[in-house]
């Protein structure tokens, strides 16, 4: 197993126990969004609100851009002439998702969300921005942190996808990005009648 756990879980966890984790993984990052207030409304995004999101719509988020990733991961792998089963790409999709739940916890609304929506508020259509409260040392470290563990999702994606395609080279680097992309307006669009409907 050794290092590849941090960058490639599925090659270090294999198929079936990969799928359990990438499950294990959805449920903890459900958790500590929902804890910390924090939306998941796209297969690679994460912010803050005004208004903490219910625990329906942070699981509706949290599924929906688990299966969307996973199924463009599929969808994408085949039409370059990649393998793997559905199962798998499931579980290249929950697995490299595992940096995230410390972007949550990070970006929780006891943690950097608090200086956030201080620096940031919306009132209806009217966003009032405070540079000042912008500039804070919390604020610029934990956005670099949460930077460098998008960068690693990002990385443990691309080896699960990798790994699960059995792809390599330039054309597992298109279809990695184009699955991606379109994972993530997919995902939103999907969202938009979940917002519609309160949850």
């Amino acid at each position: 197993m050794n290092g590849r756990i941090f960058y490639n879980p599925l090659a270090a966890l294999g198929r079936l126990n990969g799928l359990i984790g990438a499950l294990v993984v959805v449920v903890l990052l459900f958790g500590v969004a929902f804890w910390g207030g924090v939306h998941l409304d796209g297969a690679l995004d994460l912010h803050i609100t005004n208004k903490a999101p219910s625990a329906g719509l942070v699981a509706a988020e949290s599924l929906i851009a688990w299966l969307t990733l996973g199924i463009m991961f599929m969808v994408f792998s085949r039409v370059f002439g990649g393998g793997g089963s559905v199962s798998d790409h499931l579980a290249a999709a929950g697995l490299g998702r595992f940096p995230f739940i410390f972007a949550a916890l990070i970006s929780s609304r006891d943690l950097l969300g608090k200086a956030m929506l201080k620096a940031v508020t919306a009132t209806g259509d009217a966003v009032t921005i405070r540079p000042q409260d912008l500039l804070t040392p919390a604020v610029i470290v934990g956005s670099l942190v949460i930077l460098m563990l998008s960068a690693w999702m990002i990385a443990a994606l691309l080896y699960g996808f990798k790994t699960a395609s059995k792809m390599t080279g330039g054309k597992m680097a298109a279809a990695f990005v184009i699955a991606m992309i379109v994972a993530e307006v997919i995902s939103k669009l999907l969202l938009i009648p979940v917002f519609k409907a309160g949850i």
